[in-house]
């Protein structure tokens, strides 16, 4: 079997995705490592269906710097919640967005804003 050509690779994501049960947000948040990205750190949010676990679903995209929306809509609400867990969490998620730690000790370190 031929190999994918080498085009395919680069449009590959690292992502990984974490419901309510970790993050202690009411949608599932997908983290990913800079990647081939051209934007800032970010993190996307499930938006429909909120429990989604594929990416390609409806999504929006928060920075970590700020907390801002940059991509798709969402709740105020929600926006709340996600501004919340990235705040507590904005350490770990620049650490694995830079390559620094892998997946296993970002989930370990993640703290779900429900512990709070």
């Amino acid at each position: 079997m031929t190999p994918p050509p080498l085009m395919y690779y680069d449009m590959l994501e690292e992502m990984v995705s974490y419901r309510k049960n970790v993050t202690g947000v009411d949608h599932t948040l997908f983290i990913s490592p800079r990647g081939n990205a051209r934007h800032g750190p970010r993190l996307k949010v499930a938006i429909a269906p909120s429990d989604s676990i594929d990416p390609r679903s409806r999504v929006a995209s928060v920075a970590l710097d700020d907390g801002r929306v940059v991509a798709g809509d969402i709740s105020a609400d929600l926006l709340r919640q996600v501004k919340q867990f990235i705040t507590q969490n904005r350490q770990v998620l620049m650490e694995y967005w830079d390559y620094r730690i892998d997946t296993d000790e970002l989930r370990q370190r993640l703290r779900s804003i429900k512990a709070e």
